[in-house]
């Protein structure tokens, strides 16, 4: 594939994903007039019409399609190709900024402590965070990664698994201290929960080839956000499912009370997503990479 060429598919799969002559061009960070004209010089070259344009959106045509289905896989191994090349010649080197979003408290309780040793490693590299408990357009907001707890959207994605949350049902020792604790899920239905408005209200445990299904049918408090339902169950509020990581000192000191530790949950799947469109840049290959290697799936898991 010719560096013309290449140029001219890379910018073709950029639209097709982005949807949009502006949104693809901020990805690459290209002027929208670039990216128009390597589209146009593309169809000259091939001297058929790749794409159809209304004043809403942007589709592929018969012909386009064949294109970038021919296409969008060599584009992308060519970008992690770009991006592996410079971080292994330019390790020492690396320099600028990429950002991560995630949840607040995944940020701040797993990726924050991090940092340190991630700038002493790459000291030109600077890292932005973009918290919040929503999913954002990744695209959209120009992320280079995203941390994604639970499914994940694959298109146009490079994704790599983290270790998943191992998820606790807890509850504050003052709350607890005169309850009679449950033996069974069978008997939470006598205590009052706290519920994430992102989670299901249906709580699976198991035990051996036992299954038991608790429904959250009204919640003493509902939140929408991971801190707001750790600062419930630490305020004695409730009892709630809480990632073991998150609360772990807290067990550790007695203050949080496991609840049914004879019975598991499934755990939540962590993956970290990177744009195809970000592999070119070998600071954020390093970046991944380094969370990656530390934020790591055990075998077996």
């Amino acid at each position: 594939m010719n560096s013309k060429f290449y140029a001219q598919a890379e910018v073709l799969v950029e639209v097709v994903r982005q949807g949009s002559m502006t949104a693809a061009a901020a990805a690459l960070r290209l002027s929208k007039s670039n990216v128009s004209q390597k589209v146009a010089d593309m169809e000259n070259d091939l001297d058929i019409v790749l794409l159809s344009r209304n004043s809403r959106s942007i589709q592929l045509t018969p012909a386009g399609q064949k294109v970038y289905d021919l296409c969008v896989n060599a584009v992308d191994s060519l970008r992690h190709a770009i991006g592996e090349v410079g971080h292994k010649l330019q390790n020492t080197a690396l320099q600028g900024v990429v950002t991560i979003s995630g949840s607040n408290l995944y940020l701040s309780e797993i990726i924050m402590p991090l940092l340190p040793d991630l700038y002493e490693n790459f000291p030109l590299v600077r890292i932005d965070l973009i918290g919040g408990d929503y999913p954002i357009d990744q695209r959209a907001e120009d992320v280079d990664l995203r941390i994604r707890v639970g499914k994940v959207d694959t298109v146009g994605m490079k994704t790599y698994p983290l270790a998943p949350l191992e998820r606790v049902l807890c509850g504050h020792r003052d709350f607890l201290r005169d309850a009679e604790l449950p033996i069974d899920p069978s008997d939470l239905s006598r205590f009052p929960f706290v519920l994430r408005t992102q989670e299901s209200p249906e709580w699976v445990f198991g035990k051996s080839d036992q299954t038991i299904k608790c429904h959250v049918t009204a919640p003493v408090l509902r939140v929408n956000s991971y801190e707001l339902c750790v600062s419930a169950v630490r305020a004695g509020l409730g009892v709630a499912l809480l990632a073991k990581a998150v609360v772990q000192n807290d067990i550790n000191d007695g203050s949080i009370k496991e609840l049914l530790p004879a019975w598991t949950v499934d755990p939540i799947p962590v993956s970290l997503v990177v744009p195809m469109s970000r592999l070119r840049r070998p600071e954020v290959i390093a970046v991944a990479r380094y969370i990656v290697g530390k934020v790591r799936v055990r075998p077996g898991s």
